[in-house]
This record gives structure tokens, sequence and C-alpha cells, in this order.
């Protein structure tokens, strides 16, 4: 995150929001402020630390699932169906198992790293569940920083869903990271990168709402800035849980991720040796706008010749990307205007697949 903090004296900065008692605007670099702010340790050397983001810790952790819901299981599951061989699954943030416990089944191994302590303990409660007997066989999990992660094994597929690779915000972690999986895959072996894109403006607030029990609820409120300067954006995150009515608790964490667009991912991914094949959005229902995609990616689908009809063209063997009879449902009075658009202002998650060259 963009805090660092003295080793020698405990002062703590935030670039983001500076320090009005020290007369600091916010955005002023750590940099700058060397010498200026504390006598004691001169902010400056090696004293100064970045602090890594928070775990997923207490209320984000037990209400995660009623969040995240099923989004992405049905695209990797397909995915996960085409491979030529047994697969063996690498997933990078885990977390509550909530892809994991739906995949590790089709796979010959499937292994889960997370540092978060308390998602863990969710996915080990579902493992136990859905393989019992065949638990440790079926699903491992790993508590350490993706960071420091080592294995003693190669994989076939390698996840990092739900934004992961975004929780870093050094451009050297994130080559650190995908080129260490790079030495974790098989020759060959497939990469599958989430990438979220946050609302569009400077400053934004979405809101959602669960029903947990009858006479129980929970509300999540994200409220966040995107900086494009700094290729950031940060998030506050309330979690409200009500009770007949009444709100009976309320927990808040605060989130900085690095920005990215499709284009930059392809690029990083090519410096650390894989290839780019394809491009999804929103897990599979409709692919991204050409502006967005980097060039060089394998299409999936055929073209029509000039004058080649639909039949003649599958009849030929061509794979033709056909009307998906249901998969749209715009219109319909009078709520038209409250259905889910793919407008340039709303969020959206790109999964990027590549290949190991």
């Amino acid at each position: 995150m963009s805090f660092t903090r003295c080793s020698y004296c405990g002062y703590m900065y935030d670039e983001w929001n500076g320090d009005s008692r020290n007369g600091v605007p916010a955005g002023i670099s750590m940099t700058a402020l060397a010498g200026t702010v504390c006598s004691r340790c001169g902010i400056q050397g090696l004293r100064h630390e970045r602090q890594p983001g928070p775990k997923y810790e207490e209320a984000e952790a037990q209400y995660y699932d009623q969040f995240a819901g099923k989004a992405g299981i049905s695209f990797y599951r397909s995915w996960l169906d085409k491979s030529p061989q047994p697969a063996r699954v690498l997933e990078l943030g885990v977390g509550t198992g909530r892809l994991a416990a739906e995949l590790a089944v089709l796979t010959e191994r499937y292994v889960g790293m997370d540092w978060s302590p308390q998602m863990l303990k969710i996915a080990e409660t579902k493992r136990k569940r859905i393989f019992k007997n065949e638990a440790e066989q079926r699903l491992r999990l790993v508590e350490q920083n993706a960071l420091d992660f080592h294995a003693q094994e190669t994989f076939t597929h390698v996840l990092c869903p739900d934004g992961f690779l975004q929780h870093f915000t050094l451009m050297e972690e994130h080559i650190a990271l995908l080129s260490t999986l790079y030495d974790y895959l098989d020759h060959g072996g497939w990469i599958a990168v989430d990438v979220h894109l946050p609302p569009g403006g400077a400053g934004w607030k979405t809101r959602q709402r669960k029903q947990l029990q009858l006479n129980k609820w929970v509300s999540q409120i994200v409220e966040g800035e995107t900086s494009l300067s700094r290729q950031l954006f940060r998030c506050t995150i309330d979690y409200e849980t009500y009770l007949e009515g009444t709100m009976s608790s309320r927990y808040r964490i605060e989130r900085e991720f690095a920005l990215f667009t499709p284009k930059e991912i392809a690029l990083l991914l090519a410096s650390t040796g894989f290839e780019v094949t394809r491009a999804v959005w929103n897990f599979g229902l409709s692919e991204p706008w050409s502006t967005a995609l980097p060039s060089g990616i394998k299409q999936t689908a055929a073209s029509l010749g000039a004058t080649e009809a639909i039949e003649e063209a599958l009849a030929a063997g061509k794979s033709i990307q056909l009307y998906r009879q249901d998969i749209w449902g715009n219109g319909g009075y009078p709520f038209a205007g409250a259905m889910t658009a793919e407008s340039s202002g709303a969020p959206a998650t790109v999964t990027l697949i590549a290949q190991k060259q």
C-alpha cells in the first residue's frame, strides 16, 4: 500500500492523504519528505518500509462468499474441462475456497495458497465437508505470502482470480510473481489472470445488500477513488449488519489496488514468457471491446466468407460463434433502464488466458 512505517520511531505516512499536522498536502511522495517531518528518523534510508495491505479478516472474511457469489465458477470449470491432460492446479489467493471447492473435483491435484488465516479456516471447513476422507489428496491449502511462495511440484494450470495480482502495487512485485509462476508451470501450461476495472470517474460508490436469515441482512458499501497518474484505485469497504431493521455491527476496511488495463496485463505476461491467447469480459458473458484487446490474440472463432452462410461454414468445419439464446436480456417495460449495462463507466472483470512459451 502507499503506507510506510519507520522501524526506528514508528512514524507512519500515507501518500494519498498527506500529513496535515505537518502541513504536507495529499499526494506528496515519501521521497519528497526526507528530513523535513520527523526529527528522529529523518524519513530517509531503509528504515521506512512500505506496508502490505491488510489481511482479509473479521466481517470481510465472514461475508466474502455472500458478495463474490458464483462469479467465475462456470467459466473456470469449462476451462479446466477442456484440458487435454489431468489438470494440476495452483490457485493464488484461494481465500475461502470459493473456486477451489467447486473445481478441485475436476483435477488430479489442486493447491490453494493464501496468507489470511481466517479465510483459510473457512476454506478448510468446506474442504472437510465436501471431500471428507479425500480432503488432503483433493485440495491442499497453504498459508503463505505469494511473494515468498515455493512449491515442490509443477502445475498445468495457474489461477490468479478475483484481481489477485492487483493486491500488489509495485511493478517489480508483478514481475517477480509472474516469473515465479512461469517456473512452476509445465511447458505449454496455462495461466488465467482476472483484472478488476473499477467504476469510471475519480470518486465512486457502490452498495449491495444480502439477506442472511429471515430477520438478518448485511450491506456492503464500497466507496473509492481512482488515480490514473498513480495507476492505483483505493476504496473503503463497510460491512453493516442489520437485525430486525437495526444496525447491530459495522466493520470498515481500507484497500488499495493496482490499476491495470488488459493491454498492460498482456504486455506484463509477455515480458515474463507468456502469450495471451484469449480475453473475456465478466467471465465469458461477452468479449472485451476491440480497443481494449492487445494485438496478436489467437481468435477462437472463424470469420464468415464474403458470401458464405452460417450453415455452409459449419459444414466446412469452421468454428463459428453462434447467437447465444437467452444470454442477454435487455429491454422489458418498465425496468429496462435498471438492467446492468455494458457502459463505459460500469465496473468490469476481464480474464486473460495465457500459455507458457
